[in-house]
């Protein structure tokens, strides 16, 4: 769902927000060793919600300084300026837009990743642009 290679990410915690239709939850990724940070927000996905998602991942980069983190939303819609504003994140934040099929009394859900940031590969070797 979130790009996550191969293998499954094991859950870590959900962290509870004051508003019923948002909470985040924490897992890891133990065959690349990466922590995920995934902000899920029922309805559509805002500001808010990618503001939330980087500065839990920066907490928790925090806590646990030598484990390389990633940050994703999660929402049932994603609107335009909010897929903008992911892909001009410098950041890694992904963008998941999830499908909620009601079974009964329970719900599946799937996600379908709309945004996968990719870092830019570093072609310098650190040296000072030759000046002519």
């Amino acid at each position: 769902m979130l790009g996550l290679g191969d293998g499954m990410p094991a859950f870590e915690r959900t962290v509870v927000h004051s508003r019923p239709d948002q909470f985040a939850v924490i897992l890891f990724h133990p065959a690349e060793g990466i922590r995920h940070v995934v902000e899920v927000q029922l309805g559509s996905a805002d500001a808010d919600q990618m503001d939330r998602a980087v500065r839990h991942m920066e907490e928790e980069r925090a806590r646990l300084p030598l484990i390389p983190h990633r940050a994703a939303v999660a929402a049932e819609r994603i609107p335009e300026d909010v897929l903008a504003a992911a892909r001009q994140a410098g950041l890694p934040l992904d963008v998941v837009e999830l499908r909620i099929e009601p079974s009964g009394e329970l719900a599946s859900v799937r996600g379908e990743l709309v945004h996968v940031h990719r870092p830019e590969p570093d072609t310098t070797d650190g040296a000072p642009e030759p000046t002519h």
